[in-house]
């Protein structure tokens, strides 16, 4: 199960005459916009945007842009590019600003210790499933930490009127991955674009380990790997705390602790269960914007994986479910033939999604997007 650059071929290669880093379908690359590099409580980052803004602008929103697993923060760039001067061309720019962000997730680029913990089973990694879950769970928690301090870096004069208002995240791969927890973990951060990655980390990686033929596996049929030196309980317990599958079904599972369903996503639930539940919730969800891209024809990270959890939230979320009216708004797209890539269809709806979002609309559409999946054809 090779991983490629799932945003190889997205934009045109501007340094390659021959055209060999990009295809027919590829977006043009867009001009570079402006960038300005800082360290930030020890991390390289880069921020995008910042000599566009106009002079009238106060309020500004952050893109916090996450990258995937064995890339760097550069390869993120085109979007800030696309996504800023898409902005910049609407009246509205001279009020709103919008900047990115980006920087190397921990193990990779200019962090790099050990490339073998980059790696899956079948590259040779046997602790696959700890390296990758601390891996993007340590750039949540990065996240949380640059939001606290960028603002004196970039806006250092105290003449300076202008403030961070708005906080998005969007993550590509493992940096999708990071991107839910960012979402879930920070109250700060109100929307994400959550591209090719998965909220649910014991299904994703339960499968793989069967696809890879993990001995932890195969022995019981998947009965006992939960556990075992594949998936240690030290992970388990730290999925059970972060990961959005783990955190709300695990707290549901608690509630049914009899239930003979072993995935939890049951619908039907009592009342004890929902007073349990909404708070958590409520705490995590509400009030957010969500958009989550996935190829339908995806064998590294299967759609399959992420599906039991999503259709779970969308009915809960929906009409008659008990987090009906909490403000989530959560849109399901599924490029059909797509793998585990961006593809300019991707990018149309993670563009449509941004600008609507920095604009305040589409709160009003959730019953026709925010609960069902949303095909997309190539």
């Amino acid at each position: 199960m090779p991983v490629s650059n799932p945003v190889e071929y997205t934009y045109t290669n501007p340094n390659d005459t021959a055209k060999s880093g990009s295809t027919s379908k590829s977006i043009p690359h867009p001009p570079a916009v402006s960038r300005v590099e800082h360290v930030v409580a020890g991390l390289k980052t880069i921020t995008y945007g910042l000599a566009e803004l106009s002079s009238s602008t106060t309020d500004v929103t952050c893109l916090w842009m996450l990258h995937p697993r064995l890339q760097i923060q550069e390869c993120m760039a085109p979007f800030a590019a696309q996504f800023i001067k898409s902005w910049n061309s609407r009246p509205q720019s001279k009020d709103k600003g919008l900047i990115a962000v980006s920087f190397d997730q921990r193990n990779h680029g200019s962090r790099l210790v050990s490339s073998v913990a980059n790696e899956a089973w079948r590259g040779g990694n046997e602790k696959h499933a700890q390296d990758m879950f601390s891996c993007y769970h340590g750039t949540s928690t990065d996240t949380n930490q640059l939001l606290d301090h960028i603002e004196a870096y970039i806006f250092p004069d105290a003449s300076d009127k202008r403030k961070i208002t708005q906080n998005i995240v969007f993550g590509i791969s493992l940096g999708a991955h990071a991107g839910w927890h960012v979402l879930m973990q920070d109250p700060r951060f109100s929307a994400g674009i959550i591209t090719i990655g998965c909220p649910d980390y014991t299904r994703l990686m339960s499968d793989r380990a069967r696809l890879s033929k993990r001995k932890t596996w195969t022995e019981s049929q998947g009965r006992d790997f939960i556990g075992s030196t594949d998936f240690p309980t030290g992970l388990a317990e730290a999925v059970r705390k972060y990961d959005p599958a783990g955190l709300i079904l695990g707290t549901l599972a608690e509630a049914r602790p009899q239930s003979k369903t072993q995935t939890h996503h049951h619908t039907d639930l009592t009342q004890s269960e929902r007073d349990i539940l909404l708070p958590l919730m409520s705490k995590t969800l509400a009030n957010k914007r969500i958009i989550n891209l996935s190829g339908g024809s995806d064998k590294l990270v299967p759609y399959a994986q992420a599906k039991p959890f999503l259709d779970w939230l969308k009915h809960v979320n929906g009409k008659g479910g008990f987090f009906e009216g909490s403000g989530l708004y959560f849109e399901d797209v599924v490029v059909e033939g797509a793998g585990h890539e961006v593809p300019p269809e991707m990018v149309t709806h993670m563009e449509r999604f941004l600008l609507q979002t920095m604009e305040g609309e589409g709160t009003m559409d959730v019953g026709k997007v925010g609960h069902g999946r949303r095909d997309s054809r190539m």
